[in-house]
């Protein structure tokens, strides 16, 4: 008994054609797929694009490059644009969104090769960080030494410092 399922290839005048359901189906599948693959695309070039062009980090970067320049001159800069990014996106995710905050933040992590923001005492000035950028500025300056001398300034670390 040979029974015709309707949505399999049929052969009409010696060619195989596909049904007009079939063929519908393969081509939303193929359309659905490409638009999968296009929306991929599109995610993976938006992230690198904004991870090489990130106004927030180049300012950031070029800010602390003014306010420490000798000690940033030490640290080669890919190593540093990297760096200040991982405490960068730290600083945000506890919502310091300016860059005066942000800037101060990241000094503490520079001067301490990242081990100064994970102290105790850091961490409780940053359970209630100080709206205001003098208030906060002043809270990281007034941090105890031992915060301070927990790691070593990036540009004496040999993983990030320059050759010289």
């Amino acid at each position: 008994m040979n029974i015709k399922d309707e949505h399999a290839p049929y052969r009409h005048e010696g060619r195989t054609r596909m049904s007009h359901e079939h063929w519908m189906r393969r081509t939303a599948l193929l359309q659905a797929v490409l638009a999968m693959g296009l929306a991929l695309l599109l995610c993976l070039s938006t992230f690198s694009a904004r991870a090489q062009t990130n106004p927030d980090l180049k300012a950031l970067v070029d800010h602390l490059k003014f306010v420490i320049p000798d000690e940033t001159a030490l640290v080669d800069p890919q190593q540093l644009e990297r760096f200040v990014a991982q405490y960068q996106k730290r600083a945000a995710a506890a919502g310091l969104r300016d860059i005066d905050r942000q800037t101060a933040y990241v000094l503490v992590a520079l001067y301490t090769s990242g081990k100064g923001v994970e102290r105790p005492e850091f961490k409780k000035v940053m359970e209630h960080p100080p709206a205001s950028a003098d208030e906060f500025s002043d809270a990281m300056i007034g941090l105890p030494q031992s915060v301070y001398d927990s790691g070593t300034p990036l540009w004496d670390n040999s993983a990030y410092a320059k050759g010289r």
